[in-house]
């Protein structure tokens, strides 16, 4: 099971959000056609991403990990969601901090291949990246399945791309924002 591992390294590591948002909280706001590395490390993607998005870094076993999440997710009107689900693309390179511009142009338009096959049945809250992975946290209903999300990426090796339904009932989202907020 991947996310428990995953959660484990969420847990075990002091992040904090990053000194370029005073608040912790990004401002959605639209990127410029010609994006430069300046929002390279914007977590809300140039407001691409629903809601106030965090960035927050830390090291593990000596490599940076990179957690960006959602600060102010909460499932309003209520409705249930009670999967999570965890997409892990395998990367090739080892991430060591690096803002290479057509690796984040591929992890963003597998981002929205996601976030448009799984449309209102799942929310995104979490990205990571470390090491040699790179993972989206979804919290999904029901009728999210490994399947669907596997055709919605279709493009990929099935040896590059793991995913994983846990029931979790938002625990891990909030188990990560108390971690975060501890790092600080």
């Amino acid at each position: 099971r991947l996310a428990g591992p995953l959660l484990a390294v969420a847990l075990a590591t002091g992040c904090a959000p990053s000194a370029d948002a005073p608040d912790g909280a990004a401002t959605p706001v639209k990127a410029p056609a010609n994006a430069s590395a300046e929002t390279a490390n914007d977590p809300s993607h140039g407001g691409a991403r629903e809601g106030n998005w965090v960035r927050a870094e830390s090291e593990r076993q000596g490599l940076p990990l990179v957690w960006e999440y959602r600060d102010d997710y909460a499932v309003v009107p209520p409705r249930r969601l009670p999967q999570l689900l965890v997409v892990s693309l395998a990367r090739e390179v080892p991430y060591v901090g690096q803002t290479i511009p057509e690796l984040q142009r591929e992890f963003d338009a597998h981002e929205r291949q996601l976030r448009t096959a799984l449309g209102a049945d799942a929310d995104l809250v979490a990205v990571l990246d470390w090491h040699r992975q790179h993972d989206w946290f979804f919290y999904a209903d029901a009728s999210v399945t490994q399947d669907r999300v596997a055709a919605a990426l279709g493009d990929l090796r099935r040896g590059d791309v793991r995913v994983t339904l846990e029931n979790d009932a938002q625990k891990f989202y909030s188990t990560l924002k108390q971690r975060v907020s501890a790092g600080q």
